[in-house]
């Protein structure tokens, strides 16, 4: 009798326990508060276009009349420069910071108010890619633009490459080609194409020199592969202006994506 009484008592006393836990829990709450630099930071290049384009606030919500009250597009401009930048801070040179700042006056010109538009061949993507040609690591750079389709839709597309890792083509050509008097056999040395590692050498210079072709047909036929992208910045032009955008990663609130140079082009 006494081992029952025993377990009842021990059965009441973890009844008795279980409110006072679960008032417990529910009053440890765990509030936590994103930091407003977290909001500053333009995290991706989208989020810049948004805000370039005053289409955003920091916090990704439309602009609304209160926030333009308060952050006129100007202001609110003002924080996609890389404030880090020396030239910004030379206290003894302010001609880059007279040019940014006629930049930012033209754009909220009321007259000819400027936007990005991602899509309309404004935007230039510039990729420096680490490739592996002919088992040697080595870079390009390419350069890609935005291709508007027949059903709007829109892809990117590789406009250019520079690269000086096809020095072996540029060997090659003085070995490998048709020969001046090969019209008199009818071009029959046309097959050597076929025992060619590349066929590329019997084209006109200007194809064979080419190297956006050349890296096409050389990842065709397997010889190059792209090992990794360390590094991807936007060219953005205006009427007499070219921005470049890139990312600067720190953790301040000046970080992301920023404007990183602003030059004044020759009118047309």
């Amino acid at each position: 009798m006494s081992r029952y009484i025993l377990l009842l008592i021990g059965l009441l006393s973890v009844l008795s326990y279980l409110p006072g836990q679960s008032q417990h829990l529910a009053n440890t709450s765990i509030t936590t508060e994103t930091p407003d630099q977290y909001y500053l930071q333009v995290k991706q290049f989208n989020e810049f276009v948004d805000r370039f384009n005053y289409a955003s606030d920091w916090k990704g919500n439309r602009i609304t009349g209160d926030f333009e009250a308060k952050y006129p597009r100007i202001q609110y401009l003002g924080y996609l420069l890389n404030g880090e930048d020396p030239r910004q801070q030379n206290a003894a040179d302010s001609n880059y910071r007279k040019l940014c700042n006629q930049f930012l006056r033209e754009v909220v010109d009321s007259a000819s108010l400027q936007f990005i538009s991602l899509f309309s061949g404004q935007v230039t993507a510039k990729a420096v890619v680490n490739i592996n040609y002919r088992s040697k690591n080595q870079n390009c750079t390419i350069y890609f633009l935005p291709e508007v389709l027949t059903d709007r839709s829109a892809k990117w597309v590789i406009s250019k490459v520079e690269t000086n890792c096809f020095k072996t083509v540029a060997d090659s050509l003085q070995k490998y080609f048709i020969a001046p008097n090969s019209h008199e056999t009818s071009f029959i040395n046309l097959k050597r194409m076929e025992n060619l590692s590349s066929p590329i050498y019997f084209y006109p210079s200007k194809v064979t020199t080419d190297t956006s072709l050349l890296f096409m047909t050389e990842v065709a036929a397997n010889r190059l592969t792209i090992n990794n992208i360390e590094k991807v910045v936007y060219l953005i032009s205006f009427p007499n202006w070219l921005i470049t955008v890139e990312e600067f990663s720190r953790t301040s609130s000046n970080s992301g994506w920023l404007i990183s140079n602003i030059a004044r082009l020759a009118e047309k």
